[in-house]
């Protein structure tokens, strides 16, 4: 039986939830027999700080190794990469969209997906690419995939269509290492304080600063205090400068930093902290979910849908600090914590299970084909 050749195209497989999302589907659909999966890089990927290790053999892994900025003659080795490999799914992701331009109006039988992994205006800001993929969009030759009913609804508001396929996010099972111990010994020699682990890149969006005056008003208030871990990546160095300044050299606050083993600090806290003003569907609390640690975020994008309140997580009530300070403390005190923190298990298993998201993936390639 001749197999399908599926191809998954992005930008780069740098830590973030988009990446990590899509080299867990490309392993788990290279699982079924009847397909051939490529995952395809546009730029070079650096083993060390990228999600490229965790590419399970049976993934066809293609870099293009393009350096920072435009380059003209990586966009034209993909088109001729592609029309030789001639892809039956092809399915970008974030900016490899556009790297798609020439072989979109060259080929006629690939069929095209595009997964919009954030609010769609700040997926894509930019006035002409927004325009260049309505186009592709509304003639149904790219399919838009969004990931959660909150994108959903921006995605219809933004190119006013109402064409795109809902396929929620999906996850391995978080497991911890060796280096669980020692994080126990280091953050839980005593029960005197609470662990509340945020794990996002140093960013606007992700609203740190939140998160640490309110942690810091709980320390202030309640008897119990709470000790935060910040793990990710910083990608604006000016942010990180200011939210140092805020912390106020705070023994409670510690920045870690990008960190491999997310599990083994999920698994001795008491609760996943998320501030963000604004989400699509965050890997980060399905982790959080997989292992058994409470969530307690924002109420902005997919979140809304992920979290039902007192039952698999919480949500403060908007995004200020007085707001997330009583949520945290509803959280930390909550009669039926550990009932939530089993809901919070059950409810990954059914819903959000990499496995869940890789067969509705399939599902509708299959469809598509037989169109």
């Amino acid at each position: 039986m001749k197999k399908l050749r599926i191809m998954h195209l992005i930008g780069d497989l740098t830590k973030g939830g988009a990446e990590r999302f899509v080299v867990d589907l490309c392993n788990e659909l290279a699982k079924l027999d009847q397909y051939e999966v490529f995952l395809i890089s546009i730029c070079a990927n650096n083993e060390e700080i990228t999600f490229v290790k965790d590419i399970h053999k049976g993934v066809r892994y293609v870099s293009f190794n393009k350096k920072r900025g435009f380059n003209l003659g990586v966009f034209i080795a993909l088109t001729k990469w592609l029309i030789k490999a001639k892809p039956h799914i092809l399915h970008s992701h974030l900016n490899g969209f556009e790297y798609l331009a020439f072989y979109l109006f060259l080929n006629k039988e690939t069929i095209f997906f595009h997964t919009i992994h954030n609010i769609a205006a700040a997926e894509c800001p930019n006035p002409f690419i927004k325009n260049f993929r309505k186009v592709w969009y509304k003639s149904n030759k790219v399919k838009p995939v969004t990931i959660s009913y909150d994108g959903r609804e921006t995605y219809r508001d933004y190119y006013k269509l109402n064409n795109d396929i809902l396929i929620e996010n999906g996850r391995q099972p978080m497991v911890t290492s060796d280096q669980c111990t020692l994080l126990i010994k280091k953050y839980k020699n005593t029960h005197d304080n609470f662990i509340l682990v945020h794990i996002g890149r140093i960013a606007i969006e992700k609203n740190q600063e939140l998160l640490i005056r309110a942690v810091q008003k709980f320390n202030t208030t309640e008897k119990k205090k709470c000790k935060l871990i910040i793990i990710g990546e910083v990608k604006d160095k000016h942010l990180y400068q200011h939210l140092l300044a805020v912390a106020k050299e705070d023994s409670y606050v510690t920045f870690v930093g990008g960190k491999n083993n997310v599990a083994d600090y999920l698994s001795i806290a008491d609760a996943f902290c998320l501030s963000s003003t604004y989400e699509g569907m965050p890997i980060s609390i399905i982790e959080a979910l997989s292992i058994g640690c409470i969530p307690v975020c924002t109420p902005v994008g997919g979140i809304k849908q992920m979290i039902l309140h007192g039952k698999t997580g919480f949500l403060s009530k908007d995004l200020s600090v007085d707001g997330y300070y009583e949520v945290l403390k509803e959280a930390l005190n909550h009669p039926e914590y550990m009932m939530i923190k089993l809901s919070g298990r059950h409810f990954f298993e059914s819903n959000y299970h990499i496995q869940v998201s890789a067969n509705a993936h399939s599902e509708y390639y299959l469809a598509c084909m037989q169109m």
